[in-house]
């Protein structure tokens, strides 16, 4: 075999063993939109009993405070926990889908901004979710559409609750990279089907299997509610 064939052998092997691990990890350079807000709502207006849930969903625990969704959560005379939760008219694809909000702390609340296909549920990706009574933790969860799932979490000495902080997923063809004020949290490795697209979703829940039953202390505030206040919601749509 002559010297310059056996080079071009060489090169050409070099060439395949570029092209193999490029090939395998998408470098993900395409374009992307300008950041949308969110302000387009359906506002639920039901009992709520999804996993033992407690609350009863009003229009009137919803409203806004200048460009600040609030979201109110309390019990009423009639002894009825009420509370307020709204889902996105529009369905949003890949992107970055981002929160500033400010969750409320109490036994038995379980405030969270999230995404959900909705029609089916599931998929579904949290951005955040945090257990009333323990305040230190956030948790960011992906759901597939058997509800298998994937959670992550962040802790933090000085709580999570009532102070605004961003949270956020970016949903990319192949995966999902969750971050809380800018620091990715983890990421989930995932391809969604076709025609798969995401509702935004903000509420409070009350009870349940998670955060369990609210109690006394739950309404020790000057008004007996507790509030979920988001101050930026938005959608930077990613074009693969």
């Amino acid at each position: 075999m002559s010297v310059a064939r056996s080079f071009r052998i060489l090169i050409a092997l070099m060439a395949i063993c570029l092209f193999i691990p490029l090939a395998a990890h998408p470098a993900h350079a395409a374009s992307w939109g300008s950041p949308q807000t969110v302000n387009s709502w359906n506002t639920i207006n039901q009992r709520w009993t999804a996993n033992n849930e407690l609350e009863t969903y009003t229009p009137s625990c919803v409203w806004y405070e200048g460009n600040t969704l609030v979201i109110k959560t309390y019990k009423g005379s009639d002894g009825k926990y009420y509370s307020g939760r709204v889902e996105s008219k529009a369905l949003y694809g890949y992107g970055t889908y981002s929160f500033t909000a400010s969750m409320p702390s109490g036994q038995g609340l379980l405030p969270a901004v999230w995404a959900a296909y909705l029609n089916p549920w599931l998929p579904e990706f949290d951005a955040a979710e945090i257990v009333g009574q323990n305040p230190n933790t956030v948790y960011q969860t992906f759901h597939d559409p058997n509800n298998a799932q994937t959670q992550f979490s962040r802790a933090n000495s000085s709580g999570w609750t009532n102070a605004f902080h961003t949270y956020s997923f970016t949903w990319w063809p192949d995966h999902i990279d969750f971050t809380v004020d800018g620091t990715i949290t983890g990421t989930k490795w995932y391809t969604t089907a076709p025609g798969v697209g995401m509702h935004f979703i903000v509420n409070t829940a009350v009870g349940g299997d998670w955060p369990g039953n609210p109690n006394a202390s739950t309404w020790a505030t000057a008004d007996g509610a507790r509030y979920l206040k988001v101050s930026a919601i938005t959608y930077t749509p990613y074009y693969p």
